[in-house]
């Protein structure tokens, strides 16, 4: 038995014995149930092959190779193993069905049930992976390549060390340089714990903590009761010791959350715990921000929003609001509206119990070549249309009530403006709330009695006697 196993290292060890040739020599270590066989090629090496269970050890390169059998070729220089296949390394372990190592490029390919460990604890599983060692001068890291729709997670860690929830990541083909550099292609899905996201191509810098997203891509967050949701052309992350910090979507950017929809060529969204704080929307197309009453037009518009919650809004640049009034007192089918160079509303901050519900408008003030329009309840409350307030000035302030309704229109600067009370001929109603009366229907002459016929037209009437009882 010591003569086979001594034969068959001799056939695996393919180079002489120098120095160089040491350092790429990889030996079969067999039990008593291997078997093999050795066809010497015209070249002078071996085509050696092996079954029942094989071993193998690269000492230098301080590579493992185990499988159920292995094929191995002396010209091409490469291990073919089969069944149950394990590669490791100090700090990459690889599974597989089959596995071809070619030992003149370093070259792994894994098929079928691929299952890899990276040194930093991310796996990979996937039909087919291709995986580069590390050549001094030539190839400084490991890459590695997967086909046929694989699954990463990726294993993160804080600046402190401390593990964070990993990050999943699906794609059609996914190529990796290092242990930080992931390039995905076709139909992305990505999953992490606070946010959800797909595009058909991502980019991910793990060190610098940066990805990118495009073609398409959508982002959603999904903190608690509180999520959001960001679409665009393009769309960048950044995080901060492995924290979703900052999202900036750009071409026909849309964002979502349950307080404002934003539209703008470019988004910017700023999170504090997974949470919005901050969203700013800007580019040549103008920007709005619209909720279910009110709507801003701007160049730019900031949005301040901590615990993603509206606390005020600025509009820049050519600025234009408007709202639905409150037709609870009156009814009308005018908007009103509000421009200037910046309008800036200010919103309540209400308790955590009512976070279902929108934050209240409170005061509404446009700043430089001011104009508004403001339907209001009108002094007599028995009408039904409404006072109207039009101003122009340099500065204007709209305060409102707990109900929504305008409460007063102030004009700071050289003003001028109107204050229109209905009357009750300028209405359509009389009492609000209240039908006008309905107008009596035409009377109609009583029916002839039967069996006396009408008379044609010049021709009196016969005039009977009143009948006489019978007695």
């Amino acid at each position: 038995m010591r003569t086979r196993i001594c034969a068959i290292l001799a056939a695996v060890a393919w180079a002489p014995a120098t120095a160089a040739a040491q350092a790429t020599r990889c030996n079969a270590i067999n039990t008593d149930s291997t078997r093999q066989i050795m066809v010497k090629m015209p070249s002078g090496q071996y085509n050696t092959y092996l079954g029942g269970g094989v071993v193998v050890h690269c000492p230098a390169k301080k590579i493992n190779l185990r499988a159920d059998s292995m094929e191995q070729y002396g010209d091409d220089k490469r291990f073919y193993l089969v069944g149950h296949v394990y590669y490791q390394e100090p700090r990459f372990n690889l599974h597989s069905d089959f596995l071809n190592y070619f030992m003149t490029d370093e070259r792994v390919v894994a098929t079928g049930n691929v299952d890899a460990t990276m040194p930093s604890g991310s796996r990979l599983k996937g039909p087919v992976a291709t995986y580069l060692r590390p050549i001094p001068k030539t190839r400084p890291l490991a890459q590695m390549t997967a086909t046929g729709r694989p699954t990463i997670t990726l294993v993160q860690q804080d600046s402190t060390g401390k593990p964070a929830p990993p990050m999943q990541v699906v794609a059609n083909n996914v190529f990796m340089d290092g242990d930080s550099l992931v390039y995905a292609g076709g139909d992305v899905q990505i999953a992490r714990q606070e946010f959800t996201a797909h595009g058909d191509s991502m980019f991910l810098d793990g060190r610098h903590e940066i990805m990118h997203l495009l073609r398409g891509p959508e982002i959603q967050g999904k903190k608690d009761a509180k999520p959001f949701t960001l679409v665009g052309t393009l769309i960048d992350l950044f995080s901060r010791n492995r924290k979703l910090r900052r999202v900036v979507a750009k071409g026909k950017a849309v964002a979502n959350s349950q307080d404002l929809k934003l539209r703008a060529d470019t988004i910017d969204l700023r999170l504090e715990q997974d949470v919005l704080d901050r969203a700013i929307a800007w580019g040549p197309g103008r920007a709005s921000a619209r909720s279910a009453t009110d709507s801003l037009l701007a160049d730019s518009i900031d949005v301040v929003m901590p615990g993603q919650r509206a606390r005020e809004i600025h509009a820049i640049g050519h600025a234009y609001a408007e709202s639905k009034p409150d037709t609870v007192k009156f009814r009308t089918k005018d908007m009103d509206w509000m421009k200037g160079d910046t309008i800036i509303a200010y919103f309540d901050t209400l308790p955590a119990k009512d976070t279902a519900k929108s934050p209240q408008i409170r005061r509404l003030v446009s700043i430089d070549s001011a104009s508004a329009f403001y339907n209001m309840a009108p002094r007599d409350t028995s009408l039904c249309a409404p006072a109207v307030s039009y101003s122009v000035g340099q500065r204007i302030i709209a305060t409102f009530k707990e109900d929504g309704g305008v409460k007063n229109v102030d004009v700071i600067g050289k003003s001028r403006g109107l204050l229109l009370e209905p009357t009750p001929d300028s209405t359509t109603t009389t009492l609000c709330g209240k039908p006008p009366a309905k107008k009596p229907p035409d009377k109609k002459p009583p029916a002839k009695p039967p069996g006396h016929p009408v008379p044609p037209p010049g021709v009196d009437p016969i005039v009977l006697p009143p009948a006489v009882p019978r007695p």
